[in-house]
Order: structure tokens, then C-alpha cells, then sequence
């Protein structure tokens, strides 16, 4: 199996906070039984004393040939991301894959270090299960460090931002972004990180650098 049409014509949907985009885009497709397969077969650890989900041992997913199709669908996705969302020229390759398997689990507030672009395609999900993104300070509080009185919550005035969950779901953001998820139900997620590569800056402006 192939990748899917729909990949030629995706639109991503933006939320912006404290300056950093988010995108999400569903491309309603499948995996195949094979694949879904393979991802319940990894090797998964957990920490017995909290409430978080399944994480796979494995963080090089993508160099098993198995999951090949979804590391090409998902490089797609940041690719035009990175092209359409933050309109730079750069390349990138990714350097981090992995699964969690969330059952009523929690999964607390992080960012992903050494990274520079992060997605999270959420291979199956059932429930109510949410992706939260949060800043220290919401644009409007950058400004101006007050108590306001807010009459809607917005890009601009909020230091959170709540994402319900659907199968199918590609949600990309900046991997310095923190975020967390709160799971009321079951979902199958698979992460990757992303980095530049190849040159960097120029010579004539002291700053090049060939990664």
C-alpha cells in the first residue's frame, strides 16, 4: 500500500500561541493490519509509580524498514510545515521515532530537547483524550504582566491551548513548545522529532555551519 491521495491535497489547520504555530491536519487513512501490528509488537516500558502511558524502548522507529510508509507520510506533513508554516528553505531529517500507548493515562508537561521540528500522528484514539500546549506567558502578558479580564480566550491572550483529539489526527509544532496530554479514553500515538541538516547561514555573514 501506497500513500494516500489525500496527501497531494492537505490543507493544515493553524493555531498560533505565544508566537509558535501549531498545525493539525487529518488525513483520514488507514494503517494497514500489518503496520498496526507492528507497532502493538514493540517493546514498551512504563513507570510503575505514575499514571503515564506505554512508551516504546525503541526511539529509531524509522529505521525498521516495517514502518517505512508512515515515515514518508509524516516527513510529507512537516516538509510542508516547514515550507508553507515557517517559509524556510532549509532541509531536515528526522532523528527520533517512537510509539506510546495511552489507556486512561496522563502524560506529563514536556518539551523534546535536541530537536527542532516534533510531530504526533495519533494512529488510533478513542474517548476523550487532549493535547495541551502551554507558555509561561501569553503574548498579551508579555506586554504587559497584568490580571486581565478576559472576555474570550484567543491566540493572543491565552498561555494555553487545549486540542481535542481524532484518530487520524498530525498535529506539528516547534519541539521547544511545551505540552502535555490528559487521555479519558485509549489512543495509539507515534512521535518523531525532526532537525536541519546540510548547510547552514553563509560564509559572507560569518555564519555558516554544514550540519
Amino acid at each position: 500500500m501506497g500513500l494516500p491521495k489525500k496527501l497531494t491535497e492537505m490543507q493544515i489547520k493553524l493555531i498560533i500561541i505565544n508566537g509558535s504555530p501549531i498545525g493539525i491536519l487529518n488525513l483520514d487513512f488507514e494503517l494497514t493490519k500489518e503496520e498496526k501490528k507492528n507497532i502493538l509488537g514493540l517493546n514498551y516500558a512504563k513507570d510503575e509509580y505514575i499514571n503515564c502511558p506505554l512508551i516504546s524502548k525503541e526511539v529509531f522507529l524509522f529505521k525498521n524498514k516495517k514502518f517505512k510508509r508512515i515515515e514518508e507520510i509524516l516527513f510529507r506533513c512537516v516538509n510542508q510545515y516547514k515550507n508553507e508554516i515557517l517559509k524556510i528553505d532549509n532541509d531536515l531529517r528526522v532523528i527520533h521515532s517512537w510509539a506510546t500507548i495511552n489507556d486512561n493515562t496522563n502524560h506529563e508537561q514536556h518539551a523534546h530537547k535536541n530537536s527542532f521540528i516534533s510531530c504526533v500522528f495519533y494512529v488510533e484514539n478513542t474517548g476523550d483524550n487532549k493535547l495541551i500546549f502551554k507558555v509561561e506567558k501569553s503574548t498579551l502578558e508579555k506586554c504587559h504582566y497584568f490580571d486581565y479580564k478576559i472576555k474570550e480566550y484567543n491566540w493572543f491572550n491565552s498561555s494555553a491551548w487545549t486540542i481535542d483529539i481524532n484518530k487520524g489526527d498530525i498535529v506539528i509544532f516547534l519541539s521547544d513548545l511545551f505540552h502535555q496530554s490528559i487521555n479519558k479514553g485509549k489512543k495509539t500515538m507515534i512521535g518523531a522529532n525532526y532537525f536541519l541538516t546540510g548547510e547552514i547561514g553563509t560564509e559572507k555573514h560569518y555564519t555558516y555551519l554544514k550540519i
